[in-house]
C-alpha cells in the first residue's frame, strides 16, 4: 500500500470531519439567536434548572409540532436546563 504524504492526509481528514457533521434542527442562525436570548435571560436570573426560558423562546420562533424535537435533540447533547443549553448545545457551530 502507497504511503500517503502529508497533505494526502489532511485532504482525507477534512472529508471525514465534513461527513461527520450532524444536521441539527436549528439552523445556526436559530441557535445564534437562542443563546442571545438565553444568555439576556440568564443575566436577569440565574437558571432555574429548567429549560423555561429555552421553551419559551422555541414557542415564539419555532412551529409547535417541531418543537419537542428539538428538545429531545438538546437532551442528547447535555441540555437538560437553560444553562446548559447555552454551554453544551450546538458545539459543531462554533458559536462564540
Amino acid at each position: 500500500m502507497k504511503k500517503l504524504t502529508k497533505e494526502e492526509k489532511k485532504l482525507l481528514m477534512r472529508k471525514w470531519k465534513t461527513s461527520q457533521k450532524k444536521e441539527y434542527l436549528l439552523s445556526k442562525d436559530e441557535v445564534e439567536k437562542l443563546f442571545i436570548y438565553l444568555e439576556s435571560q440568564l443575566e436577569q436570573t440565574p437558571c432555574q434548572h429548567t429549560r423555561m426560558h429555552t421553551k419559551q423562546w422555541l414557542k415564539n420562533n419555532q412551529p409547535q409540532d417541531k418543537i419537542e424535537d428539538i428538545l429531545n435533540e438538546m437532551e442528547e447533547m447535555g441540555g437538560y436546563c437553560d444553562c446548559e443549553v447555552l454551554l453544551n448545545c450546538y458545539e459543531d457551530y462554533d458559536i462564540e
